[in-house]
């Protein structure tokens, strides 16, 4: 369970970092504003001090704090918590982030609705 957990984590991970180049090249606008839209919820979280609440999830499944679980999910995890990079450094550069996301419906404004 704390794989699938972990699995739906990485995807929603993917989602905020790969959907930003993909919402500029096809302008979709309900594409644009739901990427949009969670990526201010997590940049909010992390201000906040707020953990997500995937992270709680996989905590609580996990019941231990050091993963042992296969190959693709320890580096999934990896991954998804950036070991190796100070906490505050992700917060910074998540801001920056959400900040060109925001700017970008300035430099190419969504679709006229039809």
């Amino acid at each position: 369970m704390v794989e699938l957990v972990l699995g739906v984590h990485f995807i929603v991970v993917l989602y905020l970092v790969l959907g930003f180049p993909i919402a500029l090249y096809y302008n979709h606008r309900l594409f644009r504003i739901v990427h949009t839209s969670w990526l201010a919820a997590v940049s909010l979280l992390m201000v906040l001090g707020i953990p997500c609440p995937l992270t709680i999830l996989e905590e609580t499944l996990r019941q231990n704090p050091v993963y042992e679980g296969s190959f693709i999910a320890s580096w999934m995890n990896r991954i998804i918590y950036l070991e190796g990079i100070d906490p505050q450094h992700v917060v910074v550069m998540d801001i920056g982030f959400a900040i060109l996301v925001i700017f970008s419906f300035l430099w190419k404004p969504l679709k006229p609705v039809k």
